[in-house]
């Protein structure tokens, strides 16, 4: 799909995500790392037994589908050979502080001269200009910043973020969406293109629904742990089960299929069913109008059912009658997951150590332009003398002086 295009990555943890996605859509990537290697080469978790710079399993996962060449950019050889790699370039991804690209003269305009068609990518904590550009910034800090903290735990403790830091994915995701929107203007105008990525707006973006609640109904969501709130009735939304939590919404055709299903087991008696038009209790209940059974009862009755079942057998018996419900899954049951196992999601990633695990698959499936892992993680400098010699036509001599002496 993108196998036309080059891109350059300068990014190190917080932007490589970007660059792998157009890397899997068939771009050929070129990951220009520092002599020492890309800060996330340090990056916990660690693999035993591997060589020192390829360790990082941080940086395995998001490194597939790209050659590493590694640049001195402190030396003229080294930026040279940058310049002459941004001529053949269709797009650079960088995640620098604001203008610290810029301040080396290795910025947008910097680019611009060398590739009047570049496509220049910024990812940064909240943009490059603005009252907050040049605040620290940490995944704690933009995820309270960008909203999700707000709606995130109980209300009777202090926020919480997701527990796996999730900015600067999010960020690398929207920037892959901006880089290819920007590509397409490009194309149709000649124009060279600047997307500056904020990770904090990109942290608005995850908030759905919340983005718009006081322009629609006056007020913000607040904090509510595991429930919902609608008018002055709160809707418990994760229940226990025999082997973890599942999350379901008790109202509409969901709720009167749970009634039915709590008879039919014995668990109230068969009356119920006729007792009320289950599909319609919510609205009685918001509206405060007389009930057969209070909603506390009705409560516990799902609650009961739910209880003794596994997530397997609510899993499958949701799917089976059309009811929203879906379990709340650890990591080893994600990789057992019946259904990813039989789409064949799962990849099998050779690690350096020589070990082989299953790793997370590819964004999508492709009739026309399957995409493809070409090649896994690279090795640090492993593509310099195909890429500088190769591509640029440097002596060995002068992809040394370029590369620096960790890169030779």
């Amino acid at each position: 799909m993108l196998s036309p295009y080059t891109v350059l990555d300068l990014t190190d943890e917080k932007g490589e995500l970007t660059s792998m996605v157009l890397g899997d859509l068939g771009a050929d990537v070129i990951k220009v790392e520092p002599p020492a290697g890309s800060p996330s080469r340090v990056m916990g978790p660690l693999l035993e037994n591997a060589p020192e710079s390829e360790r990082s399993l941080q940086y395995y996962a998001f490194n597939r589908n790209k050659r590493s060449v590694t640049l001195n950019l402190e030396t003229e050889a080294g930026r040279k050979a940058l310049f002459s790699l941004a001529e053949k370039a269709d797009f650079i991804i960088e995640s620098a502080r604001p203008g610290e690209m810029a301040r080396k003269g290795l910025g947008f305009e910097a680019m611009l001269q060398a590739n009047p068609r570049i496509v220049y990518v910024a990812i940064s904590p909240f943009g490059q200009d603005g009252p907050y550009a040049d605040f620290p910034a940490s995944d704690l800090t933009l995820a309270a910043m960008g909203g999700p903290m707000s709606l995130q735990g109980h209300p009777d403790r202090a926020p919480v973020r997701v527990t796996v830091p999730q900015v600067w994915l999010h960020a690398s995701a929207e920037a892959a969406v901006g880089a290819l929107t920007a590509h397409a203007r490009m194309v149709r105008t000649g124009e060279a293109q600047f997307v500056d990525v904020s990770a904090q707006t990109a942290m608005v973006w995850t908030t759905l629904q919340a983005m718009s609640a006081h322009g629609i109904q006056g007020f913000d969501f607040q904090r509510a742990g595991t429930t919902v709130q609608l008018g002055q009735i709160s809707f418990q939304m994760v229940y226990d089960c025999a082997d973890g939590y599942v999350v379901l919404f008790p109202i509409g055709g969901a709720l009167a299929k749970f009634i039915e299903w709590s008879t039919d087991e014995g668990i109230v008696p068969k009356e119920w069913l006729a007792a009320e038009d289950w599909s319609i209790y919510h609205f009685k209940v918001l509206q405060g109008e007389t009930l057969a059974y209070p909603h506390e009862e009705v409560v516990d009755t799902v609650r009961r059912w739910v209880s003794g079942k596994t997530k397997t057998q609510l899993l499958e018996q949701s799917l089976l009658e059309g009811v929203p419900m879906a379990p709340v899954s650890t990591t080893e049951e994600l990789v057992r997951f019946r259904q990813l196992e039989e789409r064949g999601y799962w990849l099998q990633a050779p690690l350096p150590n020589g070990q082989e695990v299953p790793t997370p698959g590819l964004l999508a499936r492709l009739t026309e332009t399957p995409l493809k892992v070409r090649r896994w993680a690279p090795k640090l400098g492993e593509h310099n003398q195909e890429i500088l010699g190769g591509m640029l036509g440097l002596s060995a001599s002068e992809t040394a002086a370029a590369c620096g002496p960790a890169g030779s």
